[in-house]
């Protein structure tokens, strides 16, 4: 009796190694990032700091960012995301030495800046490379970059972690990782997607306005809150839960950036896993999902102030708000609203801004109220989240390519 099968899309050999290179990007990246965020205790230890001057630090990392971005979507039709995504992991690399090398915390602020224009550069740079190759891509690959940049930011905890125990020296340490991530990311640029730039996602009809000049709809601004909630919170969860877990938990320094390695773990495996449950369980269920679980996390880690409790809480966040981003990113390049890449453009700023203004604003109010009382305020916009994600419909996102299925006997 025949049976139907679909064949298999043969994937050019240039494609195949694009997307490992933005893989490789991704994963540098959140390897990076965690090495230094790991170790934010010992930040404030060398330059006798508090909470309040830590957030102010982490505000100007914040502003160059968001300075970045802008700057950084005008460059890209110009210079292609390939030369882009070069420039700013290589300026990412090259900054992060000197958060252990300077003499006074205002010289540390300027550094953040620069840190932070690193960072938006090379964030914007790196998803509008990831989405030239998905939309060449037979099906859909958003969510494996999102779990190599979660796979590296557990691995740079871990390796936080390991330093601390072993006592390496601090300087040596981010150094020692910005040479191996430069050279790393100089391998993967030459592999990246030539030109070819960034506006048009596949959705995009005749129907759809061609530019992102008009008043977002509904739907749009109803993904760029999701996205801010969620990014809100990874923020947090990358800058605090290590002094969260020293400061309330009385975990060592050596145990306690073991909890954002637990949260990047669950964050890679649900990345790992999301297009497949978006697809079998629908865009909406899961972001509604994900949002519940990460709020029971949040509550497990503050209520309960215990190392295991807490560690096992960053765990269920990071499980929870995995497939958040990519599932909203996805939504966003199929609305019809508007222009996808305007719409991905409003939506990415806006969750952006949750994940990079969030972390200094919590320093503020732990330094007003407590710790716990301003993570407390983490969970509000989980259930912010969860409500606005109620409201929203979402399509499950569909395979990039739709094959024609054979019959064989």
């Amino acid at each position: 009796m025949p049976r139907l099968l679909t064949p298999r899309p043969v994937v050019p050999v240039s494609l195949n190694r694009a997307r490992w290179a933005v893989t490789l990007i991704f994963f540098l990246h959140g390897l990076l990032f965690a090495n230094w965020a790991a170790r934010l205790p010992e930040l404030e230890l060398r330059y006798g700091i508090e909470h309040r001057e830590l957030g102010q630090v982490l505000f100007c990392n914040a502003m160059g960012a968001w300075a970045a971005m802008p700057l950084a979507s005008w460059l890209l039709p110009r210079f292609g995301s390939s030369r882009m995504t070069t420039i700013g992991a290589i300026l990412f690399c090259a900054f992060i030495p000197g958060l252990a090398l300077l003499d006074s915390v205002g010289q540390l602020m300027a550094l953040f800046l620069a840190l932070g224009a690193a960072t938006g550069l090379l964030d914007v740079a790196m998803n509008s490379q990831a989405i030239q190759v998905e939309q060449q891509y037979p099906r859909p690959i958003m969510s494996s970059f999102h779990a190599a940049f979660s796979l590296g930011g557990m691995l740079g905890a871990g390796a936080g972690a390991l330093g601390a125990h072993l006592g390496w020296n601090y300087a040596t340490h981010l150094l020692s990782f910005s040479v191996v991530g430069t050279v790393l990311a100089l391998v993967a640029a030459s592999q990246l997607l030539p030109v070819v730039e960034a506006g048009s996602v596949p959705s995009q009809t005749a129907a759809t306005p061609a530019t992102g000049l008009r008043w977002p709809s509904r739907l749009v601004v109803g993904l760029g809150i999701v996205a801010f909630c969620c990014m809100l919170g990874e923020g947090a969860m990358a800058d605090w839960s290590t002094i969260y877990l020293v400061q309330d938990t009385h975990a060592s320094s050596a145990l306690a950036p073991l909890g954002y390695a637990a949260f990047s773990l669950a964050m890679a495996t649900g990345r790992l896993l999301g297009d497949a449950a978006a697809l079998r369980f629908g865009a909406q269920r899961l972001v509604v999902a994900g949002g519940l679980l990460a709020l029971v996390g949040l509550l497990s880690l503050l209520v309960v102030p215990l190392t295991g409790v807490g560690i096992a809480g960053l765990f269920l966040i990071g499980l929870g708000l995995s497939t958040v981003i990519p599932t909203v990113f996805s939504a966003t390049g199929q609305q019809s609203d508007m222009a996808p890449a305007a719409a991905l453009g409003m939506v990415s700023t806006i969750g952006y801004g949750g994940f990079l203004l969030g972390p200094p604003a919590i320093g503020w109010l732990a330094d007003a109220l407590t710790l716990r009382w301003a993570l407390g305020i983490v969970a509000g916009l989980f259930v912010v989240l969860v409500a606005v994600g109620l409201t929203l419909r979402l399509a499950s996102r569909p395979t990039a390519a739709r094959l024609e299925p054979v019959l064989v006997s």
